[in-house]
């Protein structure tokens, strides 16, 4: 492994300096404002520090990352930032399960967390999730589903009558609500599997919106926009989640 040169220095704080920008135009509105509910109405607060360490550990970590994986010059650009590429794929393969499971248990432990960093957390998993599943559905089938979130809707909207109706536990409740959106996706996918572009994406975006606007609507059913209260919390051998 050798040093980096003063212009591949450079090129190292460039492309870190350009994942911080990203980083703070998503972190800052998302982390670093926050509404609050008051007695004169709802207040907007800031929340900068939390904004700024998130920016500063991109930053920090885009330059380890380009230092780490630092090789000789080859040939090629092209053949360079492909052994880059390569190597780093490798790196998340071994050590993003070991770290994802690791945070999840260290973070809800530390003293500075509150109840609205767990909740910011869950919805940023939950998206990272849908990310997930829309690139098995658009990036390796290469379908354009833009109604794709409606069949989680249903999966979710499956767990909650079911833990609230039948009084199920969580692990019993979980997998039919999978295989209720499953069975859900397979009942629309039929139908439009010949359907290709603009197509397609028009089709599965009126499924989407069909799916939004029954669990809407059907108020005695799944109580409209008030949503579904009472859902059991999830317990693990007879530990109950709080």
């Amino acid at each position: 492994m050798s040093a980096p040169s003063s212009n591949a220095v450079a090129e190292i704080l460039k492309d870190a300096g350009l994942a911080a920008f990203v980083a703070a135009a998503l972190f800052l509105p998302i982390i670093g404002l926050k509404t609050e509910a008051t007695a004169g109405g709802i207040t907007l607060e800031s929340h900068w520090r939390w904004a700024l360490i998130a920016v500063a550990v991109v930053f920090v970590g885009r330059i380890v990352l380009n230092v780490l994986f630092w090789r000789r010059p080859v040939k090629t650009e092209t053949a360079r930032r492909t052994e880059q590429k390569a190597a780093f794929g490798r790196f998340l393969g071994k050590m993003a399960l070991p770290a994802f499971i690791v945070f999840a248990i260290v973070l809800p432990q530390l003293p500075t967390t509150d109840r609205y960093i767990l909740d910011l957390s869950i919805l940023v998993l939950t998206y990272v999730m849908l990310g997930w599943g829309l690139n098995i559905v658009v990036g390796l089938a290469g379908l354009l589903d833009l109604g794709y979130v409606a069949f989680y809707a249903v999966g979710a909207y499956s767990y909650a009558l079911i833990a609230t109706h039948f009084g199920w536990s969580f692990w019993v409740c979980l997998p039919l609500a999978g295989m209720f959106a499953a069975f859900w996706g397979i009942i629309l996918g039929f139908p439009v599997l010949r359907l290709r572009g603009d197509y397609l994406a028009i089709v599965t975006l009126a499924f989407g919106e069909i799916i939004r606007v029954v669990l809407l609507n059907w108020y005695e059913f799944t109580n409209g926009p008030d949503g579904i209260s009472g859902i059991p919390r999830p317990s693990f051998f007879g530990l109950e989640f709080s």
